[in-house]
């Protein structure tokens, strides 16, 4: 792989499989180096291309060059093949600041998920000059506890950095007719609706008249193009932005919901990724209802209360960016 001469910035596991969530959060990273790195070329690297191209960027790599790790939800043993490639960019770039960008850290009290973490303590610990970006309180707890004792390891907390951008950043295009429901529900690991509360949804959706569309953030496909990549989340915010309301227990249906302006209902998932990414950074948004699922008889009112909303505009970040100070801070822009 053949490098810009000048001052580079490397996104390491850039998603090119079909998660629109990640999708969105590459192209959010990738604008917002851009931003506040002018005088960088950014690099992503794609994530199935990780262990093919690291020798060679390895070989090339300058002292001033910056290596950051896409943010999203895989640290930790959950999704173990990411965070092996995490820890091998962390290994291998011993020389360059490193900074993994805002994710949720996700653990439980079995013993795989302990020798994970451990692990994570040990690989992180050993670089001289890392910074890592909690998107959630929960995580950030987590995290300062696991490096209370290791002081190369600066952490932070930002909101996830799809929050950074716009829609019409991200490719959206403005829709002025809007019409029905979208239902974009997990059918993973890590949703949380029992198949009962599933049908209290479906009914109180039913009832309001509206078309219903279900839909997901995830397309499927591995190895795709960038064209492919950004075609596929420039689709899903102009979906978004035709619906009268978005149902979701997706952290990035929350999100990409918000960035089109749609008044959105968020259910929890599996995991404290939604439900906190909310409470640290949304509460009182004029466009969210968050219902627990001991509130699930509430969202007949809920979905009437959003349906009366307006659409918010394509051109707004639903974060004060100042937010992100923390993270400029890290890339040397503050």
């Amino acid at each position: 792989m053949s490098l810009p001469s000048g001052r580079r910035c490397f996104i390491f596991l850039a998603a090119d499989y079909g998660n629109i969530g990640d999708i969105a959060i590459s192209c959010a990273q990738s604008h917002y180096l851009k931003s506040v790195l002018p005088d960088y070329d950014v690099i992503s690297i794609p994530i199935s291309q990780t262990r093919f191209l690291i020798d060679s960027i390895n070989k090339q790599i300058k002292a001033n060059d910056i290596v950051t790790i896409i943010g999203g939800g895989n640290m930790g043993g959950t999704y173990p093949d990411i965070e092996a490639l995490r820890q091998l960019v962390i290994k291998t770039f011993r020389t360059n600041r490193i900074i993994c960008f805002p994710q949720t850290l996700d653990w439980n009290k079995s013993a795989q998920s302990k020798r994970a973490l451990k692990k994570i303590i040990k690989v992180y610990s050993s670089h001289p000059d890392i910074h890592l970006f909690a998107r959630e309180s929960i995580s950030f707890a987590k995290l300062n506890q696991m490096f209370s004792s290791k002081d190369t390891v600066k952490i932070s907390l930002v909101p996830d950095i799809v929050m950074s951008a716009t829609a019409k950043v991200l490719g959206a295009t403005e829709c002025y007719d809007t019409s029905g429901i979208l239902r974009c529900l997990r059918d993973d690991k890590e949703a949380a609706l029992t198949t009962k509360q599933c049908s209290i949804v479906d009914k109180a959706l039913v009832k309001t008249g509206h078309d219903i569309e279900k839909t997901d953030t995830h397309a499927g496909g591995l190895q795709l193009s960038a064209a492919h990549c950004t075609q596929l989340l420039t689709d899903k915010l102009n979906q978004f932005r035709a619906a009268n309301l978005v149902v979701t227990d997706r952290l990035h249906g929350m999100i990409l919901s918000l960035l089109s302006g749609t008044p959105c209902l968020v259910l929890p998932n599996s995991n404290h990724k939604i439900r906190q990414t909310q409470a640290d950074w949304l509460q009182g948004h004029p466009r969210i209802i968050f219902l627990e699922l001991n509130e699930i008889d509430q969202i007949s009112k809920s979905i009437d209360s959003l349906l009366s909303l307006p659409h918010g505009s394509l051109d707004a970040s639903p974060v004060d960016l100042s937010k992100y100070n923390d993270l400029k801070k890290a890339l040397g822009c503050l």
